[in-house]
């Protein structure tokens, strides 16, 4: 694994998903860290997708915290943590998610459609919640457009209209 192919934000939710398993007290950081660290991120583009997606947030964030809390827990000091054979194939995974879409860099997006593809909790939770592998992509174009991830920061790009600009016709239909 190459961080450096990694955008910042996939960066920071590798280390979150790290920080996370510690504080939980968990030896290992395994998909369920990653796709916690992921949820959780301020104004976050895995937040975003599911939500186009339809998904509940809410009840997503709850059922993943539930499967974590399950996980066993160690209290010995100075031990040390490490990734899970199933973490390590969700990056993997990830970065070939990023070559088919013909991306330089492993976005958030790219570790969500891994994470899906993964044989897991974390594709059990979003299956439950009624996620299919069509609806995903589906709201990942939404969001991403016809964008390609060229640069280690492409998450503020996308939806930029939405997010700095006004619909002027919308509001016009609305009588504004």
């Amino acid at each position: 694994m190459d961080l450096s192919r990694f955008t910042e934000r996939s960066q920071q939710a590798l280390s979150s998903a790290q920080t996370l398993a510690a504080r939980l007290s968990h030896q290992q950081v395994d998909a369920e860290h990653l796709f916690l660290a992921l949820l959780e991120q301020e104004n976050g583009l895995c937040s975003t997708i599911l939500l186009k997606a339809g998904l509940n947030l809410e009840t997503v964030h709850r059922r993943l915290m539930s499967e974590l809390e399950k996980l066993p827990k160690v209290t010995t000091s100075g031990s040390g943590m490490y990734l899970t054979q199933r973490l390590a194939a969700v990056v993997a995974n990830a970065e070939q998610e990023a070559r088919k879409l013909k991306d330089d860099f492993v976005s958030v997006e790219h570790l969500l459609l891994a994470l899906f593809e993964s044989q897991g909790t974390s594709r059990q939770i979003l299956t439950e919640a009624g996620l299919n592998r069509a609806r995903l992509d589906q709201a990942v174009r939404d969001v991403r457009g016809s964008q390609r991830v060229t640069t280690q920061n492409p998450e503020n790009t996308y939806q930029a209209l939405e997010n700095y600009g006004r619909d002027l016709t919308a509001e016009a239909s609305k009588g504004k």
